[in-house]
């Protein structure tokens, strides 16, 4: 290998000393992208997006906590909402490090002729454009009741359930509020967006078993944190709040969907 890219990939090296450098596949990747000139781009962030992109689970980390982070003020400037600007990010996060139908994912087409972090916001500007003109009115807890408690057949728990609405909707806000920014995300993900378990896993470079057993703890976790939220509130028997938080367990994934801001799928 000649010394001009010996020097450009100390450069890349020294920027990610993280990564481990696969110096014949990023030759290849770079110079398919930019030919003779590929030495004159922004190489140490072509690297690291090229490597995020195959997979490499340091590369995906580093992106996750050195590049992503920084869509946050350009998506705050369409819509401040904590809960958009998350689910913004993690729409980036699928659409760049996931590939479609066989594709390569996205991150793989940076060219390095800019910034990364400016072409990942460019992105992420579209993405949130897009998820702003496409947001349908959010619906109410009371609407999502409603549903709930039309589809009980069982006549006691119907009863409790419309009994104690607005006390059980409540809880169920509160219970995905209070939830870590990522069981939230794998709830959105997996119910709303309605992301494959071996997706999610790929996503978050861990095993498809492992993302299962994640957003069952997520969704079991929003479960019992309405149970115990109203208990404390009603002061019912433990028999009877076990009874309604059964029943809205049996339709959790239409309670998220809806109360995420989003209808079940037709």
């Amino acid at each position: 290998m000649d010394d001009p890219w010996q020097a450009a990939l100390a450069r890349a090296h020294a920027a990610w000393p993280e990564l481990t450098l696969d110096v014949a596949g990023f030759v290849a990747h770079a110079e398919a992208h930019r030919g003779a000139g590929a030495r004159d781009v922004h190489l140490p962030e072509l690297f690291l997006a090229w490597a995020a992109s195959t997979g490499d689970a340091a590369a995906v980390r580093t992106f996750d906590a050195r590049v992503l982070p920084a869509i946050d003020p350009v998506v705050r400037r369409i819509d401040p909402a904590p809960a958009f600007v998350d689910e913004v990010r993690q729409a980036v996060r699928v659409r760049l490090l996931l590939g479609a139908d066989g594709a390569a994912p996205r991150l793989a087409a940076y060219q390095g002729r800019g910034p990364l972090v400016a072409w990942v916001r460019v992105a992420a500007t579209r993405v949130a454009l897009n998820l702003k003109r496409a947001r349908r009115p959010v619906v109410s807890t009371e609407d999502v009741l409603e549903e709930l408690v039309a589809a009980e057949p069982d006549p006691e728990l119907r009863h409790l359930k419309q009994l104690y609405r607005a006390e059980l909707a409540t809880a169920l806000r509160e219970a995905l509020a209070a939830l870590a920014d990522r069981p939230r995300a794998l709830l959105r993900l997996h119910f709303v967006d309605g992301l494959p378990l071996a997706r999610i896993g790929r996503l978050y470079q861990v095993h498809e078993s492992t993302a299962s057993r994640w957003v069952r703890q997520a969704a079991d976790a929003v479960a019992e944190d309405a149970r115990r939220r109203l208990h404390a509130r009603l002061g019912l028997s433990e028999a009877s709040v076990d009874s309604v938080v059964r029943m809205v367990r049996s339709n959790l994934e239409l309670s998220v969907r809806r109360l995420l801001g989003e209808p079940p799928a037709t």
